[in-house]
């Protein structure tokens, strides 16, 4: 996995991720789907048949500065 320095402070970045909840509070991680937001009436929004990948997100252990990307798997 890559490392980062903070564009900021120029301290090395912590690895991490963001979470969603969705039903019933179940967290799950965070991902990019490739194209504009179709919405659904049964599921929110349409995503069969996209592109899905997973976020991850570095936070600077100094400033605090997040910074999140979609690298391809």
């Amino acid at each position: 996995m890559p490392t980062f320095d903070c564009p900021s402070c120029r301290t090395e970045m912590d690895t991490g991720f963001l979470i969603d909840k969705g039903d019933y509070q179940v967290p799950s991680q965070q991902e990019w789907v490739e194209g504009a937001a179709d919405k659904s009436f049964w599921t929110g929004l349409k995503l069969e048949g996209r592109v899905k990948v997973p976020v991850l997100t570095y936070r600077c252990p100094r400033c605090g500065l997040l910074q999140s990307y979609a690298p391809d798997a």
